[in-house]
Order: structure tokens, then sequence, then C-alpha cells
């Protein structure tokens, strides 16, 4: 099922060809209804022959020029997003269920009014049915494109995506605080040292990208060290098991997904925020928004304790995961290095650091009060204007004094 869940998050033919195949499907009951219903409706209403071919010759050329048009909107918004945003964000503007329902309408506007054009033999002396769910299908298609135009202009501003990519990250940690409150999942700080019998290996090479976890529910003992996000080769041993042939439930694929990875969200923003440093862009705000989002999210992430995550009735599935030390260092270790020489970026790393404290453990607090220092390590304060040293000395100072930590219940 997980897999199925996966599949389908990444497959952005299936609504076009779902509506391609209802415009072709729409066809034969318009033109059945033309053939023995015709006959119920006034004179007045009914078309000619030759008049009904030329709208639906009309439709089909104005839908097909409005659909490469459509087409061709969508190519640079995928090349605004590769260039000015990340590679790794292309899937929030192609997985976008109003842009590919959208496509699909043009789609199964274009197979109904190409198809129907076939049907209008000199047999049908009349029509009025196929006239007039022409001019219907035309209506719904300016329509569609009125609303792809909003999508557009509202999808290639960065706040946008950026508002996305904090969403997801939410929802990814709602669902994960969710299944531990029903007691599906337990974090466990402390698991003694797992030996099953049968070693469970990689079905290919790639990204750990989900775990079914409902694949091994009836399963004795499960054990995964390798932790979803991390990068596998065929046939590398990712854990243990009881049983055989488990490997099959560790959804892998050629790219990451945000499906059950939460430190992708984190890495999709840290690569916004580096791009809008780099030279060539040159917008240090993007940059700030960008950080002070994966403070948030991290201030939320910093609730979980590090450690396996354990399901199953017995808890005899273990999971490993990504410690808050390594994901915290991840974030932001390239840009303190791509970052360094701009105070404003310095500074807003060091307030989404205090962020964090917010609600954090006491180990995870520990943790940034150690990890604070190292965003100014290579600053040279000795170097720097007396305005720029001054403030970047406060944010230090009030990043460090922060003291606010959550008490483990």
């Amino acid at each position: 099922m997980k897999k199925l869940k996966v599949l389908s998050r990444e497959i952005n033919w299936w609504w076009p060809l779902l509506y391609g195949l209802i415009g072709i499907g729409l066809t034969g009951i318009v033109a059945w209804l033309d053939v023995y219903v015709s006959d119920w409706f006034p004179e007045e209403w009914q078309t000619t022959l030759g008049l009904a071919q030329t709208i639906h010759s009309s439709v089909f050329t104005g839908l097909l020029a409005m659909m490469t048009f459509t087409f061709s909107t969508i190519l640079v918004v995928l090349t605004t997003y590769s260039s000015q945003f990340s590679p790794r964000t292309l899937p929030n503007f192609i997985e976008n269920r109003q842009v590919q329902h959208i496509f699909g309408i043009f789609i199964g506007a274009v197979s109904y009014s190409m198809t129907m054009l076939f049907f209008l033999r000199p047999a049908l002396k009349t029509s009025v049915v196929a006239s007039t769910v022409a001019v219907l299908v035309v209506l719904i298609s300016i329509v569609a494109f009125v609303a792809f135009i909003h999508i557009v202009s509202q999808s290639i501003r960065v706040t946008t995506l950026l508002d996305r990519l904090h969403e997801e990250g939410n929802e990814l940690l709602k669902r994960q605080i969710d299944h531990i409150k029903s007691g599906e999942h337990v974090i466990s700080m402390e698991l003694s040292e797992q030996t099953h019998p049968n070693v469970m290996r990689a079905t290919c090479t790639g990204y750990i990208q989900a775990i079914d976890y409902e694949g091994i529910e009836n399963e004795k003992a499960v054990y995964i060290s390798a932790y979803i996000g991390s990068f596998v080769t065929q046939g590398q041993e990712v854990g243990w098991s009881t049983g055989k042939d488990m490997g099959r439930y560790i959804l892998i694929g050629p790219t990451k997904s945000s499906e059950q990875d939460f430190s992708f969200v984190i890495e999709k923003l840290s690569e916004v925020a580096l791009r809008a440093i780099s030279p060539g862009i040159n917008d240090p705000n993007t940059a700030r928004h960008a950080i002070r989002i994966i403070g948030d999210l991290m201030r939320c992430y910093a609730i979980f304790p590090d450690g396996p995550l354990l399901t199953g009735e017995d808890r005899r599935h273990a999971t490993e995961r990504i410690t808050f030390q390594e994901l915290l260092y991840n974030s932001f270790y390239q840009l303190r290095h791509y970052g360094k020489e701009d105070v404003s970026v310095l500074a807003t790393m060091l307030e989404s650091l205090r962020t964090m404290k917010q609600q954090a453990l006491p180990e995870h607090h520990e943790t940034i009060q150690r990890f604070i220092p190292y965003i100014c390590s290579e600053v040279r304060f000795d170097e720097m204007n007396e305005w720029d040293r001054s403030f970047l000395e406060g944010r230090l100072k009030q990043a460090l004094d922060e003291t606010f930590a959550s008490s483990r219940s």
C-alpha cells in the first residue's frame, strides 16, 4: 500500500490519462444521444452536420493551441524551479494536483473534440447534443485556463514554494505526533543490539524513500539499520528480520521522497537558501526566509528524542532514525560556508538556532548550544566593520543566552 502511495505521487501522467479516457468515453455517449435522442429536442435546437463539424473543428484547433501554450508555460516554470530554486523542488510543482487536473481537462477536451469529428458522418443529418457539449467543453476549458494562469503566477513566487515546503514539513511532523499519541509508534532511547537470523538487503541501488510498516506488521521481529533518506546499493545490508524476503517492504528509488523523509524537506529548504545567496542570484532575503522556516521546523522536531522508531503490537519492529545532531549539521554546514561573508545570513542562522531552543529536549538544547559557536567560527570579528561586529555579536549573545528548554515528560 505504501509503495502505491509513493508511486501515485511520482507518476504524473495518471490524471491526464484518466481525463483523456473520459473525453473519449464522452464522445461515445454524445454520439449515442445524437442518434437516439436528438428527435426529442425542438427543431430550433438542432444544427446541421456542416455547422457541427465547423464547431468541433474550431474547438479542436483552439484547445490544441491552448494546450500547447499550457505545456510551454509548465516547461518555463520547471526551468525556473530548477535554475532559481533547486532541482529537488521540481516535484513540488509537478505533483501539484491542481496543475495535473487542469492539464487533464485540456487533454480530455482535445480528445473529445478530435474523436467527435470522426463520428460526425453524413448519416448524421443533424446534431443537438454534440454541438451543445462542445460549447460546454470550451467554457470549462476557459475556466481551467484562467485557473492555470492564477496557479502559475502563484507557483512562480519563491514565497509560495517556501510556504508549501513549510506545510509539507509540518504535515510530516503532525503525522508522526499522531502516531506516537495513538501508540502506533514509540521512540526508544535505548535498544539492545538486534540479531535476527535473516539479513535484509537492498533490492536495488538508490535512496530509501519509505518503509511499508503495514507490510512488516505480521512479522515477529524486524530491525532496519538504514534510516529513511539514506543511499544504499543493491545487495547492501539494511537490517535483519526473523522472516525472509523482508527487504521488499523497504521502498527504494532513484530520488529521495518526502513521503516519510523529514530530512529531505529540510534539505530542499537549505538548497533554496543556498541558491538564493549564490552570486548569480544574490537574494539574501529569500535565504533568510528559508532559514527561518528551517528553524521553525527544527523547533517542532526537537521535541522528539533520538533513538530508533518502534512499531508493531509488541514493539519488535525497530527502524533507525537520523539523530538530531546529524540533521542539525546537515541543515547548516553548507549555509555556514557559503554565507560566511553575509552578516544578515549569519544573523538569521543564529536567530533560527535560538528559535529551535524554545521547546527542545534538554539533550537537544545542549546540542544546539554547542552548535551555535560553530556558525561564526570562520568569522573574523577583528576585521569587521564596527556596526556589523556589534550587530552579529549581539545576535550571537542572544542565541547563547536563550535558556528555554522543555522538560521530558
